[in-house]
């Protein structure tokens, strides 16, 4: 109990943010509890899931390259013997608030109004780049289906590159930690639900089924569809799905595109990956330059989805620096 409350109160702040969060579900977009329910236990089960294995993963690493361990397996279960019911209830209330925010962030996205926004950011895109649609500009850099293919993979594993990161900063005690926590949770909050309610928008890929006008971004799409004959363009797939959920045809998971989570949490990682080794810098920064590129030229956003995700991203990580940048020691239990 002790060392629960222990992680309660470091956690404060990011235990605060899930709450309000959850109470502005309910409030706002009049969350049913019984659902609520179900996506927390769902959300809980991906969390644990998630952290097994990337435990798991991590520690058997270490074993077969530093250890040189014959039998990884065994020591994978002897580290696990090896964690005392204190230490797992030292990081329990993390682990809870992070569930909430999941639970609640993926019922607000299928609560989002009809995308209004979309002909206004595809102008503002020309307009940004001198009469020409940023896709244009990079397509005879990226159009090579082998370019293409590369862009899908690293744009395909963003969730699973994301949440080790989370786990690897949250289960730790770096300098940075509650900063980061801090600045996680107000981007799935502030961009992910408040702005992506207020810019309602569905994104280049889906611009042609929204009746607007001709859309500018047929030829883009006709070419990732030429490209699929060479090489799985996943985000293609992951496309068709999220339309047909949204037209009711399939379970619905919610669109949004402006702002851009996937840029804004690549932005994130690389400010949070001080301390770590240099090969992890180096590939986070490489895989935020890629999922940059990667979500203008699969048709996922606009340009400006990008930079208002960058300025929004920069805004509340140096604006919180001075309160949680601090490092506070793990309690001895």
């Amino acid at each position: 109990m002790s060392a629960l409350l222990a992680g309660a109160r470091r956690d404060a702040a990011a235990m605060s943010l899930s709450v309000v969060y959850l109470l502005l579900g309910f409030s706002i977009i009049e969350l049913a509890l019984g659902a609520w329910i179900w996506y927390f236990v769902i959300s809980l089960v991906g969390l644990v899931s998630m952290t097994a294995l990337f435990a798991a993963g991590m520690r058997g690493t270490y074993h077969v390259l530093v250890n040189h361990a014959d039998r990884p397996i065994t020591a994978i279960i002897r580290d696990i013997r090896g964690i005392s019911l204190a230490t797992a209830a030292f990081y329990l209330p993390v682990a809870g608030a992070q569930v909430i925010l999941t639970s609640v962030f993926w019922q607000w996205k299928t609560h989002l109004p009809e995308f209004a926004w979309d002909q206004t950011l595809s102008s503002i895109d020309r307009t940004l780049h001198f009469g020409l649609l940023p896709w244009q500009w990079l397509q005879p850099l990226l159009g090579y289906w082998p370019v293409t293919f590369l862009l899908s993979i690293n744009y395909g594993i963003w969730f699973m590159v994301m949440w080790m990161f989370w786990m690897a900063v949250a289960f730790s005690e770096r300098p940075q930690r509650t900063q980061f926590l801090v600045t996680f949770a107000l981007l799935w909050i502030i961009l992910g639900s408040f702005m992506a309610t207020a810019f309602a928008s569905a994104g280049p890929c889906f611009f042609g089924n929204l009746g607007l006008e001709e859309s500018p971004y047929a030829e883009l799409m006709s070419y990732l569809k030429a490209a699929d004959q060479n090489a799985p363009i996943f985000a293609l797939n992951v496309q068709d799905m999220l339309w047909q959920g949204h037209t009711g045809a399939g379970s619905e998971m919610g669109i949004s595109a402006m702002p851009s989570l996937h840029n804004a949490t690549a932005l994130l990682m690389v400010l949070a990956s001080r301390g770590f080794h240099s090969a992890i810098r180096w590939a986070l920064k490489i895989h935020f330059v890629l999922i940059f590129l990667g979500s203008i030229h699969l048709g996922w956003h606009y340009a400006v989805d990008a930079y208002v995700s960058f300025a929004a991203t920069l805004l509340i990580w140096f604006g919180i620096a001075s309160r949680y940048q601090s490092r506070t020691p793990i309690p001895q239990f």
